[in-house]
C-alpha cells in the first residue's frame, strides 16, 4: 500500500458511501508535510529491511543440508 499511495492512481477508500482516492502525488511538490512523511516512510522501510535481513537462517540451512557423515 505504501507503493500504491505514491503513484498517481493512489488507493481507494469509502467515505459516506463514495469512493475517495488517497495519493501523495496529488499534493504540491513543495508541501513540507508530505515531503516529511515520505522521508520518514523511507527511513522506516530502510531500518525494517536492515533489521529483517539476517544471515542466521541461511547458515542454519547451509550447515543442515551440507553435513557429511
Amino acid at each position: 500500500m505504501l507503493l500504491d499511495i505514491s503513484t498517481d492512481r493512489g488507493i481507494y477508500h469509502k467515505v459516506n458511501g463514495r469512493w475517495r482516492i488517497i495519493a501523495l502525488t496529488h499534493f504540491s511538490h513543495d508541501n513540507p508535510a508530505v515531503n516529511g512523511l515520505a522521508i520518514l516512510l523511507g527511513i522506516l522501510v530502510l531500518f525494517a529491511a536492515m533489521e529483517l535481513h539476517t544471515y542466521r537462517y541461511y547458515y542454519h540451512y547451509y550447515y543442515y543440508y551440507n553435513y557429511y557423515f
